[in-house]
């Protein structure tokens, strides 16, 4: 493989991860949403499921989250070595 056909697949990974982020950003604001309108659902309930409910959300929102900053190091890292190989 050619540096150029290496750096137009690193430019490539890029642009797909850029995708990626919009995508995730867009679920982390539904989750948002949808956590906010649940826990007002559920406010005051004491209910088994209700609480299972409230720690799937936590959890949603917090891979999402780890998604985003895997896809943030992995773009710094593609730029880093786009830049290195000129």
């Amino acid at each position: 493989m050619s540096i150029g056909e290496v750096k137009a697949a690193l430019g490539e990974s890029k642009r797909l991860l850029d995708q990626g982020r919009a995508t995730i950003e867009g679920i982390d604001v539904s989750l948002i949403e949808v956590t906010s309108l649940t826990l007002a659902t559920l406010h005051d309930t004491q209910h088994a499921e209700a609480g299972n409910a409230r720690l799937a959300l936590a959890d949603a929102v917090r891979e999402a989250d780890l998604a985003l900053s895997m896809i943030s190091a992995a773009t710094e890292n593609t730029s880093a070595y786009l830049r290195e190989l000129g």
